[in-house]
């Protein structure tokens, strides 16, 4: 049974990933603020979820192309010992000289908020040092993913960057049957009603990184309600 698990978790797909971080490490030249990302152990398949520590991040555009679109609003939320730290909250406004009219209706983000935001390089970076050392978490993470790696590619030729994500939709996707003929809605706000979590404020992105973080909670444990909840299976459904 040892041989057979060792098999299975040499083509678990967190195994490869932790052989491409390796890869990354060793033969490209990574910038140093990118190091700590990778430089930390990546989790095993049957490490504990209560032993990892993670962060919920959610971004604000002017709009879902990262090639065309700018970033608004940033938020990150930890979670240690799963329960989300509101004390480390951070959310910062991102310096856009020209925000969109029609965005405004969906973020609230006005002009005059921006006065005195951060720069977009000043935001990653910080960014980037919360993220190290933990699991980051989304809902709907390729946006996120995509502005992140866009901004990878602009400032250091980066085309791919192997980080470690988990995604409450992707997760919420694998709940469903196949077989259901119903088309269901992904979106946070109705998901969370699924698992009677309180309504909130939308498209604010400390509000979405909160409500992200309480979904993912009340996801795993309709997972694995008392039994010892494993990282692999998660990460799986995340794909």
């Amino acid at each position: 049974m040892k041989g057979f698990s060792q098999f299975f978790q040499r083509f678990h797909p967190l195994s490869k990933l932790q052989h491409a971080r390796q890869q990354y490490l060793m033969h490209k030249d990574c910038p140093a603020i990118l190091q700590p990302l990778l430089q930390f152990p990546c989790p095993n398949i049957e490490d504990e979820l209560e032993k990892l520590t993670y962060l919920v991040i959610d971004f604000e555009t002017t709009g879902l192309n990262s090639m065309i679109d700018n970033i608004l609003s940033i938020a990150a939320l930890p979670i240690d010992h799963l329960r989300l730290d509101l004390s480390q909250a951070w959310h910062l406004f991102i310096d856009e000289p020209q925000v969109n009219p029609e965005t405004v209706v969906v973020n609230h983000i006005l002009p005059q908020m921006l006065n005195g935001a951060e720069q977009l390089d000043e935001a990653m970076h910080k960014l980037f040092s919360l993220m190290a050392g933990r699991i980051v978490i989304a809902h709907g993470a390729n946006i996120e993913k995509r502005f992140i790696q866009h901004y990878l590619a602009t400032r250091y030729q980066i085309t791919h960057f192997p980080l470690i994500w988990l995604d409450t939709l992707k997760i919420e996707r694998s709940f469903m049957s196949p077989q259901t003929n119903v088309s269901p809605n992904y979106q946070l706000a109705t998901i969370r009603k699924n698992y009677s979590l309180p309504d909130y404020i939308n498209h604010n992105a400390l509000i979405d990184a909160i409500a992200t973080g309480e979904l993912f909670l009340a996801q795993i444990h309709k997972l694995f309600g008392s039994q010892t909840k494993y990282f692999g299976e998660v990460y799986k459904r995340s794909l």
